[in-house]
């Protein structure tokens, strides 16, 4: 790995834009959690409907003020996730950096890039929420002792859209003792931005598990293992509006960019128009050089 790269051997956490402590009430046991917000996925590349995820399930942790959310961070998988046409985490990162320059509470966490291996979404939460309470023990000690006289710490609270969230139900998708695991670990907010999975809300998520409430795995050496997901409580949120962006539709787009850019002059700008009304416009740039070839 070059040194020009926005990777590194060494993971160092990238915390410049979390809040301070000091603007939580640390000194009480019935105060909000202090949270950090963790979004996983591929980002290839990333796009405007994941700041969405974000500002959604900020508003509603907040909601009823059981939360108070500190920032938080963008997870883009490993080069290892062998995914077709995944560009490599240096360039997904280095369009990630460029999305986030401007926002004030989100930044890019690439623990889970470093890791030779796919790495399960248990332990990049794992990592993350041990990395984030290290840095708030190393800077804001008074603080931090506080909470841990009230056996509280900084929570990592994970995100993901309703497709995902939908996905396990999905025989095989997810290892079920690490989905247990996780789901006894972490709170989640489950997001619904269009037509996308089945479980959108709370009521859909009762309906479900009135259906098919236990889920069951069976092992290689023929023990069942099994998982009452109606037993856990998650935050159900929605965007503002719908919005169907996908990496894959940014994709497109970028590609068309290119056959265009041998002489259609006019269709260029229009794709450029149509690229920076789906991308942070700071990533506009590297999007159309890493995927556009520009």
């Amino acid at each position: 790995m070059d040194a020009s790269s926005p990777l590194r051997a060494t993971y160092t956490l990238r915390a410049e834009k979390l809040r301070s402590l000091t603007t939580c009430d640390t000194a009480l046991s019935t105060s909000p959690q202090p949270a950090v917000i963790a979004i996983c996925g591929s980002f290839n590349p990333i796009h405007n409907a994941h700041f969405k995820l974000y500002r959604a399930a900020k508003t509603a942790l907040e909601a009823h003020g059981t939360y108070t959310v500190l920032g938080g961070f963008f997870s883009p998988v490993s080069d290892a996730y062998g995914k077709s046409g995944l560009k490599s985490a240096a360039q997904r990162v280095r369009i990630a950096d460029d999305a986030v320059r401007d926002h004030a509470e989100l930044n890019v966490d690439a623990w889970e890039c470093l890791q030779p291996t796919y790495t399960r979404t248990l332990y990049v939460l794992q990592q993350l929420e041990m990395h984030v309470n290290a840095w708030y023990a190393q800077h804001e000690a008074n603080a931090v002792a506080q909470l841990t006289a009230h056996g509280r710490r900084v929570r990592v609270v994970f995100v993901c859209g309703a497709d995902l969230f939908s996905s396990f139900w999905r025989p095989g998708c997810w290892p079920l003792g690490l989905l247990k695991q996780l789901l006894d670990a972490f709170p989640l907010v489950v997001v619904y931005r269009d037509s996308e999975g089945e479980v959108r809300c709370a009521e859909d998520f009762e309906r479900v598990c009135r259906t098919a409430p236990v889920l069951t795995e069976t092992a290689a050496d023929g023990t069942t293992a099994e998982l009452n997901i109606g037993a856990y409580k998650f935050t159900f949120a929605q965007f503002e509006q719908p919005d169907s962006t996908s990496s894959t539709a940014v994709r497109e787009v970028a590609a068309a960019m290119a056959k265009a850019r041998s002489g259609d002059a006019a269709a260029l700008d229009k794709l450029r128009g149509e690229l920076a009304s789906m991308v942070p416009a700071n990533a506009v740039s590297s999007i159309e050089e890493c995927y556009g070839g520009g």
